[in-house]
């Protein structure tokens, strides 16, 4: 088995670092992994390199068909016999690959949305081989009862090696330090957890905010403009974008996520979890699979500042509640979440399509 990845994005993402763990355990496994990229993209290319081999295209002119007859002669090559699509803008070149070489075909869905039953997208689901779907979310959004056998739930796993216990820097004991972590814009909630970290601040001066993540530069601006116009600058802390996310997670007390947007998954919650950080999330997609409210984290139904702000003081009083959140989280996550269960799974889903 030799699996080729189909990754047509420009910037690294979260979809970018799904296939890059995968790329990573299936080395574990000693099985043969390439990630196709756009021939201009270097950083691309310098990331995947670390886990898997890499062949370039012209990708992104013409959804790659300007570079066919050389992708099917790498794969040929290399003895390619699975590819991975992890994005609607290349199944056509996906279903094309496997005409012309006769590899299997896995459609990833990363996304909540309803599955479209067209005569064109019933073509689609036709020939691909198999669907995964990342959460149950997810699946019951996509499922189509008649080809149902090809539709299979594999959660998210986290790479377990990328979160090693470390020694931190010492904490003053008084500061609670409560941490974001995901794209800065406003349907994340963001704005509604400022203002419960400052409702917080107004009885308890010891709490703090460390928010990370990138967004646009406007986004970025208002996120900056917020802090200063409501004087919080002295306790909200925005680190940015951050390689090293053991670090940012065993450097905070508790992890809130209050996203108003269907989220598919939340990889960022079982990472925290892992690292033993107690989690606070909102009830807007697949968060619900992941914690199991009041004892593996804290789910909230409404994303408002007085509800965050809470739960936020229900972690900093009550020691009892904390650490047991603490301690079931961390086992969830390992029991269910993990990249080796995750791609345990997929290999098998491909090992029975023959």
């Amino acid at each position: 088995m030799s699996i080729l990845n189909v990754v047509g994005a420009k910037v690294w993402g979260g979809g970018e670092q799904y296939v890059y763990d995968m790329c990573d355990e299936l080395h574990r496994w000693q099985i043969p992994s390439f990630v196709l990229v756009d021939e201009t993209n270097q950083e691309l290319q310098d990331r995947f390199t670390l886990v898997a081999e890499i062949i370039t295209a012209n990708l992104y002119s013409c959804k790659g068909f300007l570079s066919i007859s050389s992708i099917v002669k790498q794969m040929n090559q290399y003895g390619i016999d699975v590819i991975q699509c992890h994005s609607g803008k290349y199944i056509l070149l996906c279903l094309a690959l496997k005409r012309l070489t006769g590899a299997k075909l896995i459609f990833y869905k990363h996304n909540v949305v309803q599955a479209k039953t067209d005569i064109y997208h019933r073509w689609i689901q036709s020939h691909v081989d198999a669907f995964i779907c990342v959460s149950k979310q997810v699946y019951d959004a996509q499922v189509i009862p008649s080809i149902s056998q090809k539709y299979h739930l594999v959660y998210n796993g986290i790479n377990t090696h990328r979160f090693p216990s470390i020694e931190c820097e010492h904490k003053e004991q008084k500061q609670f330090i409560v941490g974001y972590a995901g794209r800065i814009t406003e349907n994340k909630g963001i704005y509604e957890l400022l203002a419960a970290i400052k409702i917080i601040h107004n009885s308890n001066n010891n709490i703090r905010l460390r928010i990370c993540g990138d967004g646009i530069h406007d986004d970025i601006q208002e996120l900056h403009h917020y802090i200063m116009q409501y004087d919080m600058k002295d306790y909200v802390e925005y680190i940015g974008f951050q390689q090293d996310m053991n670090s940012f997670y065993r450097s905070i007390d508790c992890l809130v996520a209050p996203s108003k947007v269907r989220e598919a998954f939340g990889l960022v919650l079982c990472e925290a979890m892992y690292c033993k950080v107690p989690v606070i999330a909102s009830t807007s997609g697949a968060q619900e699979e992941i914690i199991e409210n009041g004892v593996s984290g804290i789910l909230i139904d409404a994303v408002n500042s007085e509800v965050i702000a809470k739960s936020i003081q229900k972690l900093m009083q009550d020691d009892v509640i904390r650490v047991s959140i603490v301690e079931q989280g961390y086992k969830r996550v390992k029991s269910t979440f993990t990249i080796a269960k995750m791609v345990d799974s997929i290999v098998t889903i491909i090992r029975n399509l023959r």
